[in-house]
């Protein structure tokens, strides 16, 4: 049976940054989402998935054609713009047609989705979705920093899969021998230069130690760091503050222990106040309006559940009923993720009230400038 976590009194560290403990705004799953692991395995009885063999194979033959232009700080150059918007450098590039000929090879009956590619399949009747990011987090790569993963999620070919459909996933760094793995239903297992390991999570809840990461790429770093700023002068000192800008390599920060909670809220600001926020976003995003869509989150998230981690959108909603392969702005996420359901809770309330205080204040001198 598993013993519930008490609730109290935030820590002396979260009421300097006003963090009350109000439970408006439970995570659908909350406390479910178990190290046990214990949620519903969506699969028909006797249905196979892709083999974890498959997917890590996969995941080392993109690496092993990408690491030496990482490494070599080769593989710069812009050569489109991706659907998304995102640039699509040489790295990304070497990543995808690495993808291409494994997938080619295989003859497995597959379904892809990438974002140079979109939507492809090489076989007359796929039998399972692939959803892949052959290079998380290109500014790293492409620069020779660690920060970079391959992500990798699968499920079957069914009309509007969501994330509570994905069978397995796996997230290969880059530039280390580490290797995530995780089926649903079952426990995350991490691969360590040969050996095996379990999820290591963080139980702190002190916000002056607080080890996080927050997201940031092509959106308004005006409206970000104004939303953040609070909580980075609290725990930049003592714990400490990083911008990753891969969302993969962040999540399975949580799962190594090095990191407590990793946030991506920009999109909040123009969900909730478009009018005030778009154009900020499209000067940020270079004309096109950046953020995390579904299908780069996926592999990571299930890696993140699987080990324990706790994460909903700021509002905090599950992500079980999102749509995988939906990349309108209007399907960007929202990401707050943490290590523990106490700091789940407190970086709801904190992220929550600064983006509503934030918006307010917009609103006021869009009022005053129309009436001035």
């Amino acid at each position: 049976m598993e013993t519930k976590r008490k609730r109290g009194r935030p820590p002396k560290s979260a009421q300097t940054v006003s963090i009350p403990m109000r439970k408006r705004r439970k995570v659908e799953a909350d406390s479910k989402q178990k190290p046990e692991v214990e949620q519903k395995v969506t699969r028909i009885r006797g249905e196979k998935m892709l083999s974890k063999d498959f997917l890590i194979d996969l995941a080392l033959h993109i690496k092993n054609a990408v690491e030496p232009l990482a490494r070599g700080l080769k593989g710069r150059e812009i050569v489109s713009i991706a659907p998304t918007g995102d640039p699509t450098f040489v790295i990304d590039q070497a990543a995808e047609k690495a993808l291409l000929s494994f997938l080619r090879a295989s003859k497995e009956p597959i379904a892809y989705y990438s974002e140079d590619a979109g939507y492809s399949t090489y076989a007359r009747e796929p039998k399972y979705l692939l959803i892949v990011d052959p290079i998380d987090g290109t500014r790293a790569a492409k620069n020779g920093f660690e920060w970079c993963t391959v992500s990798i999620a699968s499920t079957r070919v069914i009309e509007r899969p969501t994330f509570k459909d994905l069978d397995n996933a796996c997230v290969v760094e880059l530039l280390n021998d580490r290797i995530f793995y995780a089926e649903r239903g079952e426990k995350t297992v991490i691969f360590e230069n040969g050996e095996k390991k379990r999820a290591k999570l963080s139980n702190n809840t002190d916000l002056e130690m607080l080890s996080w990461a927050l997201t940031v790429p092509g959106r308004p770093s005006s409206l970000i760091f104004n939303a953040a700023s609070k909580l980075i002068d609290l725990s930049s000192l003592r714990g400490a503050f990083y911008v990753c800008n891969s969302t993969s390599y962040s999540l399975t920060r949580l799962v190594t222990g090095q990191l407590d909670a990793c946030v991506d809220i920009a999109i909040k600001f123009l969900k909730s106040y478009p009018e005030g926020t778009k154009d900020k976003f499209l000067k940020s995003g270079k004309g096109a309006i950046i953020g995390p869509a579904p299908y780069d989150l996926c592999p990571a998230l299930l890696i993140a559940e699987q080990a324990g981690c706790v994460f909903s959108n700021l509002d905090g909603e599950s992500f079980d009923n999102v749509l995988l392969l939906d990349t309108h702005p209007e399907n960007y996420q929202t990401l707050v993720a943490a290590a523990n359901p106490d700091l789940h809770n407190y970086l709801l309330d904190f992220f929550h009230e600064r983006v509503e205080k934030i918006i307010q204040i917009l609103q006021k001198k869009e009022g005053h400038n129309l009436t001035g």
